[in-house]
C-alpha cells in the first residue's frame, strides 16, 4: 500500500483551535494524528472525549447519559412485551433489566 501526503486546510474561529491545541497537548496527542484518525474513522477517536471540565459540562453529559439510558429502557420494555407468556425465564430477566435502568436512571436524575 502506497501512501499519499495531502494537505489539507481548514477555516476555523481561533478560539475553537486554541481550545482544540490545548486538548490534544494535554492528552499527549499530536493534531494532525487526532485529525487523521478522524478521517480514517469517520469519527472523533482518541484525544477527544466528553468534555467534562466544568459543572454544566458535567451536569450536560449526564443529561446526555439520562437520555440514553432512557432509550435503552424503551428498547428493553418494547423486548420483554414482546416474549411470549412461556418463556417465564426471559421475562424475568427483562423485568430485572428494565427495574436495574429504572433505577438507574432515578439516581441519575437525583444528581441534578
Amino acid at each position: 500500500m502506497t501512501k499519499v501526503m495531502t494537505q489539507v486546510k481548514f477555516t476555523i474561529e481561533a478560539d475553537i483551535v486554541a481550545a482544540f491545541k490545548a486538548r490534544c497537548t494535554s492528552e499527549g496527542a499530536s493534531m494532525a494524528s487526532v485529525i487523521r484518525g478522524w478521517m480514517m474513522a469517520g469519527q472523533p477517536i482518541g484525544a477527544i472525549k466528553i468534555k467534562t471540565v466544568t459543572r454544566r459540562h458535567r451536569r450536560k453529559a449526564v443529561v446526555q447519559i439520562v437520555s440514553l439510558l432512557t432509550s435503552i429502557l424503551d428498547q428493553e420494555v418494547g423486548y420483554r412485551d414482546a416474549i411470549p407468556e412461556q418463556f417465564e425465564q426471559r421475562i424475568e430477566s427483562a423485568d430485572h433489566t428494565c427495574d436495574q435502568l429504572a433505577e438507574a436512571i432515578a439516581c441519575l436524575e437525583e444528581s441534578f
